[in-house]
């Protein structure tokens, strides 16, 4: 599969078709979810393709492809966020992702999966609580100085292990943005300006190979139908009920992926 390409450009080389097939089978999904919701991809999408791809190159697939599936949905985030809240956390969110992709560089593959695991694992399980809520109670959850500490956190998470920032963030969005509509294009928007920053440090870390740009390309239809029939259908899914199982699901998967990281690092 793919022999027209020259050698070391050469998408998905160390593994099988149906290892491909079942890869593009996760990014439908995963790009379907964030098409939906405005985000949501990563945590599915690292996790699941984690099982088959050593844990840097999840990361890394997973960036390269959600700068193309951002492009479909740019101009609504940018023309519906809310921007009172986004302008401020886009301000603290940078410096985090760019600690966050040094942290990703230094650590082994082992200790990647470990701390994916464990972070992803420990913000799915705090979003079934109601921890913002009784926090909105008692503050101004749209202070530059709270949305400002979640957003630093968020970045780092975002630039270390790829996925699980705007679930911590969509906590907060959820309280701080007035209606739907504004809490999904501040996703698309805030994750958009994480994307780039990310790649841009990846970039210059010596990270992007033209292997891992021939495996986007690859991977970018599906990416592309997969947040297309999302946006479609973001009207008729069952917010709550799905949201609540899809969360579940997620942090079955992280727990395991803990185990695979413990079993590796031991």
């Amino acid at each position: 599969m793919f022999e027209f390409l020259s050698p070391g450009t050469t998408p998905f080389a160390e593994i099988s078709r149906a290892e491909i097939a079942t890869i593009g089978l996760i990014y439908f999904g995963s790009f379907f979810v964030r098409g939906a919701f405005g985000f949501g991809s990563g945590v599915p999408a690292i996790l699941l393709a984690s099982f088959i791809l050593p844990p840097h190159h999840a990361v890394l697939l997973l960036l390269m492809s959600s700068s193309v599936s951002h492009s479909q949905f740019i101009w609504h985030g940018i023309r519906y966020a809310d921007w009172g809240v986004a302008k401020v956390i886009l301000i603290f969110l940078i410096p985090g992702v760019l600690g966050g992709v040094w942290v990703f560089r230094e650590l082994s593959s082992a200790w990647l999966t470990l701390v994916l695991g464990i972070i992803i694992s420990g913000i799915v399980a705090i979003s079934f609580t109601d921890v913002m809520n009784k926090f909105a109670q008692r503050v101004n959850i749209r202070s530059r100085w709270i949305s400002g500490a979640l957003a630093t956190v968020a970045g780092c998470i975002a630039g270390s292990v790829g996925a699980g920032a705007m679930y911590l963030l969509a906590a907060y969005l959820r309280q701080a943005c007035p209606t739907a509509e504004k809490l999904r294009a501040t996703g698309f928007t805030l994750s958009t300006v994480t994307i780039i920053g990310r790649i841009t440090a990846a970039i210059f870390a010596g990270l992007i190979s033209p292997q891992l740009i021939a495996e986007t390309l690859v991977l970018a239809p599906v990416v592309f139908v997969g947040g297309w029939m999302g946006a479609k259908f973001f009207r008729f899914l069952p917010g709550e009920h799905f949201d609540r199982v899809f969360r579940a699901f997620l942090l079955t998967v992280s727990i395991i992926v803990v185990g695979k990281g413990i079993a590796q690092v031991m």
